[in-house]
C-alpha cells in the first residue's frame, strides 16, 4: 500500500514565507524590473510641447504619446530610495521620488509629473499600479501576478520539506 502523509505548516513558517516573497518581489520585480518598464513605456498621453536639452527627447506636437524616462533621473531617484522594512506586524516597501528639475528649481518634480501640475500639463501617474489603493491581483499582466507566483513557489517549497 502507498504511504501518504498529511501535515499542517505552522503559522510562523507561513508568515515568514509570505514576508520573504514580498521582499523578493519588491526588490527584484518592482524595483528591479517594473519601474524601468513603467518609465520607458511610450504610451503616456502628453498634451504639452516639451523642449529638452536632449534632442531625442523633444516632443513637437501636442497629444503625442511619450515615455517619461527622459534622462532617467526621476526613475533613478525612486529606485535608489527603495527601503524595505519588516517587523512582527508585517512588511512594507517604500520609494521616495526626489529628483530635482535638472538644477532649474530646488523642488522635487515627481509630483508635477505624476499629477500634471506646473509645466507638466498632463498627469502621468507612474506609481498608480503599485500604490495600495490601485493594486490588483486581477490584472492579467498586473504586478500582483508576480507576487502570487513567488508566494505559491515559496509555499510549495515549504510544503515539500
Amino acid at each position: 500500500m502507498p504511504a501518504i502523509n498529511a501535515r499542517i505548516i505552522g503559522a510562523k513558517q507561513i508568515e515568514q514565507v509570505l514576508i520573504n516573497a514580498f521582499e523578493d518581489w519588491t526588490r527584484e520585480d518592482i524595483n528591479g524590473k517594473f519601474w524601468e518598464k513603467e518609465f520607458k513605456r511610450a504610451d503616456w498621453a502628453y498634451d504639452g510641447t516639451t523642449t529638452r536639452e536632449n534632442p531625442a527627447a523633444f516632443i513637437k506636437d501636442a497629444g503625442m504619446l511619450r515615455d517619461i524616462y527622459d534622462y532617467g533621473e526621476l526613475m533613478d531617484s525612486g529606485i535608489k530610495s527603495y527601503k524595505y522594512q519588516s517587523s512582527p506586524n508585517g512588511a512594507s516597501a517604500n520609494w521616495h521620488w526626489d529628483a530635482k528639475n535638472r538644477g532649474k528649481t530646488p523642488e522635487e518634480y515627481a509630483w508635477y509629473v505624476h499629477e500634471g501640475e506646473g509645466t507638466n500639463q498632463t498627469a502621468r501617474g507612474f506609481t498608480d499600479r503599485v500604490s495600495d489603493a490601485k493594486f490588483s491581483f486581477m490584472e492579467a499582466d498586473g504586478i500582483g501576478a508576480d507576487l502570487e507566483i513567488r508566494v505559491q513557489a515559496a509555499l510549495n517549497a515549504l510544503n515539500a520539506n
